[in-house]
């Protein structure tokens, strides 16, 4: 571990970024953004808590390089992971090197996009850098004790808010190297007691849940071999947490607790990369296939396996997850076309062309929808059951549109190697 300097620096556009002219300033900076109460602001999983719904209210409806943008921040790497956000701290992680040599974790001020420190690790696994495999593609995950993250290359650690390491392992060199042509996507999640990692690779696939304080295996249930990006999804259901697994053309549900499979629905295609998005009682399933994208009720307590309420007949999703917002269910497809169907029914409600292909799943804030596209802008439309555009925002940076988060009223923006803040002024 090593680089405790921060090496990235915010542009000052528009004039709200703090400039820290010598060690001890900034080390009293960082000692202010950690004192502050962490109820402000949390987008602290990938999409939020898995659902890619925002709290709060008064997200800007438009932004431009000149309105509402608060600051941007160039990032010392390249990563496409999402953003994370606990209190006053973002989250996020990043490689540099043509085969992976310095994996990043990052910590940067959510209010001035500040880079308050960055930690260094070196990989198990040697990936040679490509457009078609991932770079520190895992989006962390935070609490109110550690920060979580988890590379492609098989590196599994958890560090400090302040960014000291508190435990580290490879999962590659315990249970094999990973493989297939695309790397690895799977982001950490959370649940009560553990942090759960799906490796679900062309060899041996595991879903495993370690000790958050010591980072040993609570358990670890093997997985069939198949190649999935998809991230688990935690809810509650019968006063139980449940971890839902997609991927591999089926979807599992395990006990939090032990790691024990309670259902398996297969028979699905091509949901490797959506991530099954719940709703009370039931869930969303994604895929790129058309007739597989349905909602599922959960079973009850004299039933073995889950119902299927509807499949949709046109709406698919590609990279992005489904949505679920108001009592209905958005899907973008990979020409980038949202579909936005009854959440009870699977009526078809409106479709619409999109500027672009969706990588971000849509976001729900207040009474807007958010879908960014990949390389193109924004469009933000009304949460209705009837088609209604607010406004179109244009593209803030070159390259590929990774992640967003929702934090307070602001919207995080990750390209490859920037962070974006977006606010109403």
């Amino acid at each position: 571990m090593s680089d405790r300097s921060p090496k990235g620096s915010p542009t000052q556009r528009p004039n709200r970024v703090t400039k820290l002219s010598s060690p001890h300033s900034r080390r009293g900076f960082l000692a202010a953004c950690l004192a502050v109460p962490c109820q402000a602001a949390q987008w602290t999983e990938f999409r939020g808590q898995g659902t890619s719904r925002a709290s709060g209210a008064g997200y800007p409806l438009e932004w431009s390089p000149e309105k509402n943008l608060a600051w941007e921040t160039r990032l010392p790497g390249y990563g496409q992971s999402s953003p994370v956000v606990h209190g006053s701290q973002v989250f996020l992680t990043a490689l540099e090197g043509p085969y992976k040599e310095t994996l990043s974790v990052l910590s940067l001020s959510l209010d001035t996009g500040e880079l308050l420190w960055r930690r260094n690790f070196s990989p198990t696994q040697r990936i040679k850098v490509s457009n078609m495999v991932s770079k520190a593609a895992p989006t962390p995950a935070a609490d109110a004790d550690s920060v979580y993250a988890f590379f492609e290359t098989g590196e599994f650690l958890a560090l400090s808010h302040a960014g000291e390491l508190r435990w580290q392992r490879s999962l590659v060199q315990e249970y094999g190297e990973f493989q297939g042509r695309h790397g690895i996507g799977s982001s950490l999640r959370l649940t009560r007691n553990g942090v759960v990692v799906l490796a679900a690779h062309s060899g041996p696939s595991f879903l495993l849940s370690a000790n958050k304080k010591t980072g040993e295996n609570r358990w670890r249930s093997e997985r069939p071999h198949g190649i999935a990006w998809s991230t688990p999804a935690v809810f509650r259901h019968r006063d139980e947490e449940i971890i839902l697994a997609g991927g591999g053309d089926r979807l599992d549900a395990f006990r939090s607790r032990d790691g024990s499979l309670i259902w398996s629905l297969d028979g699905l295609e091509g949901n490797r990369v959506p991530s099954p998005t719940p709703f009370p009682g039931g869930a969303i399933v994604g895929s790129s296939k058309k007739g597989h994208n349905l909602a599922i009720r959960f079973p009850g307590r004299d039933e073995d396996r889950p119902s299927i309420m509807w499949r949709a007949t046109n709406a698919s999703t590609y990279f992005c997850s489904p949505l679920v917002y108001r009592d209905q269910a958005y899907f973008v497809n990979k020409a980038g076309v949202a579909y936005c169907l009854s959440l009870t029914s699977g009526e078809e409600l409106w479709t619409q062309r999109l500027q672009g292909q969706n990588w971000v799943s849509p976001i729900g804030a207040g009474d807007q929808v958010y879908f960014f596209s990949m390389k193109r802008g924004t469009d933000v439309l009304r949460a209705s059951s009837r088609f209604e555009k607010l406004a179109e925002n244009p593209r803030l940076a070159d390259g590929r549109l990774y992640g967003v988060a929702a934090a307070g009223s602001a919207f995080l923006i990750r390209y490859g190697n920037r962070l974006i803040k977006i606010t109403r002024s």
